[in-house]
């Protein structure tokens, strides 16, 4: 287990691979384990640093208001404190709204951006009122329940019969985060989220972007990765056909190809 002390808090972290550094940056209460599927993959191309953010997993979880720029500045201090002094910048979901920030403050550290499953605020262009009422659920059922309730946002109704293996790995995953992150952190880290905005700031991005998203994703819906990908001056937008929320999961073979042809284009 590895720690950084970093920007006052201790930052859990791993490391793996040789190459090109590449950060992967992990969502709203969701921690470093997430990687475990596309981590193997990337490691065979990319120096691949994950990590849990602040306010989740084995990180620290100070009971302060959080933002996406302390997230970014989390990553800054970490990367610096590990002898990183640019990378390539994956983020996912919340992580690819901490991506965006860290990008637009900290441009000379960033080589390659992937903006994946994201949008430039909650609000833009949120889920239907359904989805949002799935995931206000998830977090008043018991920790098993709301589990469920987000893997059905999370991944196709068809991936639970082909691969049921992994996702009841990813269940179980999802389950030890709660139980591990609790609420109130859990409310920091959204309440960053809810804060953030970068609608219009996303074209002032100057780091080449890939934009990535599942067309079918209820969560991060596509008009918002098609936004993005719009406002982000020297920026491509793939397109995941059929795919949920957490492609990260459920395609993360496809998209493991298209980013790392990006990156290594």
């Amino acid at each position: 287990m590895s720690t950084v002390h970093a920007n006052g808090i201790d930052i859990y972290y791993e490391i793996c691979g040789s190459g090109p550094p590449l950060t992967l940056i992990m969502g709203l209460g969701c921690s470093a384990r997430q990687w475990q599927w596309m981590e193997p993959v990337f490691a065979k191309s990319f120096k691949v640093i994950t990590f849990d953010n602040r306010g989740v997993g084995r990180s620290g979880k100070p009971d302060i208001e959080y933002s996406t720029e302390m997230f970014a500045d989390d990553i800054s201090a970490m990367l610096g404190a590990l002898g990183i002094p640019r990378t390539h910048l994956l983020g996912i979901s919340v992580g690819g709204m901490i991506a965006q920030r860290f990008a637009l403050k900290y441009p000379d550290m960033v080589d390659r951006l992937v903006l994946g499953c994201t949008m430039p605020n909650m609000f833009h262009l949120p889920p239907a009122p359904e989805d949002s009422e799935t995931m206000q659920m998830s977090r008043v059922v018991s920790i098993e329940e709301g589990a469920e309730k987000m893997m059905s946002l999370f991944l196709s109704e068809g991936f639970f019969k082909e691969k049921p293996k992994r996702a009841a790995t990813l269940k179980e995953v999802i389950m030890l985060e709660r139980k591990e992150q609790g609420d109130d952190a859990f409310m920091l880290q959204l309440g960053a989220a809810m804060e953030h905005n970068t609608v219009d700031e996303a074209k002032n991005i100057t780091a080449p972007t890939l934009v990535i998203s599942g067309k079918k994703d209820p969560i991060a819906r596509i008009e918002n990765a098609r936004f993005l990908a719009g406002q982000i001056p020297d920026s491509t937008l793939a397109e995941i056909t059929g795919g949920y929320h957490a492609f990260w999961v459920e395609r993360f073979e496809n998209a493991c190809d298209i980013i790392k042809k990006f990156l290594v284009s």
